[in-house]
């Protein structure tokens, strides 16, 4: 029988045979959406409106893997839960970060949905494997008898495609969490080095922003994460500002006059580099003359 799915009747705290679906396929015990399993992990954190400095533990990364759902499908799911009213939204410093992020947190409807869930899972009772015996066991007592500290998310992730939990590997998650996180490093170290490229002179070309944004999409990064990362690139990397606009009103001027949409864009740019309005000028100028 499987883990996930639909309810499991009880009596007198053991599991019965579990109820039948159409076609005597067994319902799985443990019945939890990607929304609940997200409210769910998120009850370990209370009073976060309180905080100033926000955990790791509330980024998007760190709930996707607990979760268990792909990064790049997470936004969807967090957009629609704040919408909701079942998440609060914050952007603000988080841990071991330079820039501020956006983190995530329960609002009272999703306390009331989150323990409502959780008070169910409380009461079930799944198979685990202790050494060569299988016992079932609750939510609580599988967390009590591994080494590693397990919330019920973490528990239900972890059951979603077994029939029977295994306590030794529940013992390794800490070590399968770091080594997910670490990853996830790597695939924002990998989109870094992708535009510190693009922008090595100074401009970014349609084919390159469409090849960035395409990476982008394969390694979930989100919009902010990558608005942070060009920020990160225009300031560490391209300390010459007045070299960059000097390229893009280049490229401008190879058309003629500058129309006004264009006239916009570098607008835009000029305030992103932090250029004076005397300074652009003096650069536009330069240009026209040669």
């Amino acid at each position: 029988m499987k883990l996930l799915g639909g309810t499991a009747k009880r009596r007198t705290g053991t599991l019965m045979a579990p109820p039948r679906r159409s076609g005597g396929v067994p319902e799985p015990l443990l019945a939890l959406n990607t929304e609940d399993r997200i409210l769910l992990y998120l009850t370990d954190f209370r009073h976060m409106e309180e905080r100033y400095v926000l955990p790791q533990a509330l980024t998007q990364k760190a709930i996707a893997f607990a979760a268990g759902i792909q990064r790049k499908h997470l936004s969807r799911y967090l957009d629609e839960m704040v919408k909701a009213g079942y998440l609060v939204e914050a952007k603000g410093h988080v841990e071991g970060e330079k820039q501020r992020m956006l983190a995530y947190y329960l609002a009272p409807r999703g306390w009331e949905r989150a323990l409502a869930v959780k008070q169910r899972l409380a009461t079930i009772r799944v198979p685990v494997k202790v050494k060569d015996e299988v016992t079932p066991m609750t939510l609580d007592e599988i967390d009590k008898a591994t080494s590693a500290h397990l919330t019920f998310s973490d528990i239900v992730r972890e059951a979603m495609n077994v029939d029977t939990l295994d306590l030794n590997y529940l013992n390794g998650i800490d070590e399968r969490r770091k080594r997910a996180m670490d990853e996830r490093v790597k695939d924002l170290e990998d989109y870094t080095r992708a535009v510190m490229t693009a922008w090595k002179d100074g401009r970014v070309s349609a084919t390159e922003r469409l090849l960035i944004e395409q990476l982008r999409e394969h390694l979930g990064i989100t919009r902010e994460e990558r608005d942070r990362i060009e920020t990160q690139v225009m300031e560490e990397v391209l300390a010459n500002r007045e070299g960059i606009y000097r390229a893009t009103v280049a490229e401008a001027l190879e058309q003629g006059t500058i129309a006004p949409p264009i006239r916009e864009i570098l607008e835009a740019l000029r305030k992103k580099l932090g250029l004076s309005e005397q300074d652009a000028a003096r650069v536009e100028a330069s240009l026209a003359k040669s």
